[in-house]
């Protein structure tokens, strides 16, 4: 009876450390990943809400494209190297006012996936905002990845 106690408490002792070493390497291995903000405006042309991970310059020109439209004179296109580079665009969707806006907080490198964490800004109550149609939006380049990108809004 006795070395089924020992027991008992050796295979409890192991699980808790075990535990506890997997929440290290999971802290450990999420790194901060730098980015560069390249353009943010609220009038971005994309009427819904939309996030683009951007690998090569074709697309890119496609974004710039639907920004500029209706900008004069437009926003210059950036040189991107993306065999060293990757941008992400994130569109909030049209909006009835001004007042919104959406920016990147943080990104971190978990394992196998790329998070972006954004926060959304909405117009305080009261506040007085101009009463045109917004398509805020946020276009940011980060380091080349290959991984998967997931989009996490914070509050």
């Amino acid at each position: 009876m006795i070395r089924l106690f020992v027991i008992y408490i050796f295979l409890l002792s192991s699980c808790s450390s075990s535990s506890t070493i997997n929440k290290q390497t999971m802290i450990i291995s999420q790194d901060t990943i730098t980015f560069e903000t390249l353009a943010e405006d609220f009038y971005g042309g994309m009427t819904d809400s939309k996030f683009i991970v951007i690998k090569e310059e074709t697309t890119l020109n496609e974004i710039y494209k639907l920004i500029n439209k209706n900008k004069s004179p437009g926003i210059k296109i950036p040189i991107i190297n993306f065999e060293k580079e990757t941008v992400l665009v994130l569109f909030l969707g049209e909006k009835s006012s001004g007042g919104y806006s959406i920016s990147v907080e943080q990104i971190l490198d978990e394992n196998e996936k790329v998070t972006v964490k954004y926060k959304v800004t909405l117009p305080k109550l009261g506040e007085m905002v101009t009463t045109v149609m917004t398509q805020p939006y946020c276009i940011i380049k980060i380091p080349k990845t290959l991984k998967e990108v997931v989009f996490k809004k914070i509050d």
